[in-house]
């Protein structure tokens, strides 16, 4: 079940979006893409994690998280629920599954679903439990 094209958010509206509701990250458009780099904490306790995330009109959004390296923070561990150990690629939601598609504003569902990972993350590097719902992707 295809979005038609009309009705997807260009990437200047998902940008305005970024700048409302993540003022403090660093926001570049292109006539077909979107970045934003900055941070993001799961609460108001919680660690703060830099992340860049980067949409590309008809794609998915991606986002890595850059810095705290969360490889070390897991020691000796699997991350949980990214797509890539290296790159720290995070798995938010199933593609396909209909969560998301390019009528919704990416700040009000990616960056929150973002938000929600590191949550869970920080919940999972104490009791080693992804309290998440969802399938762990099955790739490297």
């Amino acid at each position: 079940n295809k979005t038609p094209k009309n009705s997807a958010l260009s990437p200047t509206i998902q940008a305005m979006g970024l700048r409302r509701l993540f003022p403090d990250g660093k926001t570049t458009t292109s006539k077909d893409s979107v970045l934003w780099i900055g941070e993001i904490a799961p609460h108001e306790y919680g660690r703060t994690y830099s992340v860049k995330l980067r949409y590309k009109q008809d794609g998915m959004p991606r986002v890595w998280v850059k810095n705290p390296d969360l490889k070390k923070l897991a020691g000796d561990r699997r991350l949980p629920h990214v797509y890539n150990q290296k790159t720290q690629e995070l798995c938010l939601y199933l593609p396909g599954c209909g969560f998301w598609n390019s009528e919704k504003l990416i700040a009000s569902s990616i960056m929150e679903w973002a938000r929600l990972w590191f949550y869970y993350f920080e919940i999972w590097l104490v009791t080693n439990v992804w309290h998440g719902h969802g399938e762990h992707p099955h790739v490297d």
